[in-house]
């Protein structure tokens, strides 16, 4: 039972990657560990992303339009690729926002009518 619940955890937080992405990226350029970082603490640790999950988006949002990235040298070996929201990511996550409120509103009319 334990493995469904995990599976549809996944499911569900797949849905929202993108869009919590281009969240934190609003509030200005950061790089993928940052990201992380954020997404962690503002979710009181109940949102966790991969690595392996979170730079495929972050490489699929820039392919899109949605964002802009830039090397930043920041030691003699080490670079930082860092992440800004473009004008079409900022209506993309509009319209996920709004996709977001539709499907979790109807959700919850359904939980009210099961319960």
């Amino acid at each position: 039972m334990a493995d469904k619940k995990i599976r549809k955890q996944s499911n569900i937080k797949h849905g929202t990657i993108e869009l919590v992405l281009l969240l934190l990226l609003q509030q200005g350029q950061k790089y993928g560990y940052q990201l992380s970082q954020e997404l962690e603490e503002y979710s009181n640790g109940d949102y966790e992303l991969k690595e392996a999950t979170m730079y495929p988006t972050l490489y699929r949002l820039t392919q899109n339009g949605y964002l802009n990235c830039e090397q930043v040298q920041v030691g003699v070996r080490r670079t930082r690729v860092y992440y800004e929201i473009t004008e079409e990511g900022r209506v993309y996550l509009d319209k996920l926002r709004e996709e977001y409120s539709v499907i979790t509103g109807a959700i919850s009319n359904i939980m009210k009518h099961t319960d």
